[in-house]
């Protein structure tokens, strides 16, 4: 007789990662997908009790926490909001959580402060709300033992409408022939959806627990990235204006460097991580 395949719930079933998630934890496990409406299971992860009631019906082995408020600006203007969806829909989670289950929280690079990089694990003082609401949330994970934080940045073709990633914006942009502009003071370390995916499902299965930056070997400027994509889809860069982010007002104070030491992971794994331009070739033209 075969092994019985785990249980895993996946939250933020309707989010960029949720479907890529399914996909990759489906060769390991039984996976049950949530969203607050969505997924095999709806639930509103602000409710306590219907969380109670999900993690009773399903009894999932691992919950990996996707569901996340990750819109910036939104969290600097309602940080009350910001922690409902990053801190207490984790604290929901935590106390429903069946024995001896385990939890994968994906954070977020913004934990790190506004100076230079790359960021190593250890070094926390988010600059915004939604960092801070993000990092509040990992504490109330790792009150869980066996929990895995997985601090990163993605992108890739979005398989939920209504969900674009940088990589959908910058293709559809140049598409259209839309003006954009991408910066070149803005740094960071992302990994195309299908990898960061994939390695969830792996740190998960091996139950590898802790703290990590998840991200590509070297970092990269948003600028060379919007311009490498349109290299790799074979789109015109006409319309693509190289720009600086301090020069944009914005409601919420963002890093310049986001770029993730990813050391940690990678001694964790036993290989190295890819670099961007390896994650950036994985792009297909649609």
């Amino acid at each position: 007789m075969g092994m019985v395949k785990p249980t895993v719930l996946i939250t933020g079933a309707q989010g960029l990662l949720g479907p890529y998630l399914a996909q990759a934890f489906r060769e390991h496990a039984t996976v049950v997908t949530t969203a607050r409406r969505g997924g095999d299971r709806p639930c509103d992860l602000l409710d306590a009790a219907a969380v109670r009631m999900l993690m009773s019906e399903v009894a999932p082995a691992h919950v990996i926490h996707a569901a996340a408020m990750t819109n910036v600006d939104q969290c600097e203007v309602d940080p009350a909001a910001a922690d409902a969806g990053n801190r207490q829909t984790t604290a929901h989670l935590v106390e429903a959580m069946p024995p001896g289950s385990r939890l994968l929280y994906v954070s977020t690079d913004q934990v790190y402060p506004d100076v230079a990089g790359p960021h190593r694990e250890g070094t926390e003082a988010p600059s915004n709300s939604y960092g801070r609401s993000k990092l509040a949330g990992e504490k109330v994970a790792l009150a869980r033992p066996g929990s895995f934080i997985a601090r990163t940045n993605l992108f890739g073709p979005s398989l939920t409408l209504g969900r674009a990633s940088l990589s959908d914006f910058v293709a559809n942009s140049l598409a259209a022939g839309k003006p954009i502009t991408v910066f070149s003071d803005v740094l960071f370390s992302p990994l195309h959806i299908a990898t960061l995916a994939s390695l969830l499902a792996e740190v998960a299965i091996a139950r590898v627990e802790g703290v990590f930056n998840i991200g590509c070997r070297e970092g990269l400027s948003k600028a060379d990235f919007g311009l490498a994509v349109a290299k790799r889809l074979g789109l015109s860069t006409d319309t693509v204006k190289v720009g600086l982010s301090s020069d944009m007002p914005s409601r919420a104070p963002r890093n310049a460097d986001l770029r993730l030491a990813v050391d940690r992971i990678e001694g964790a794994l036993g290989r190295s991580m890819p670099t961007c331009e390896h994650e950036i070739d994985k792009l297909r033209a649609q």
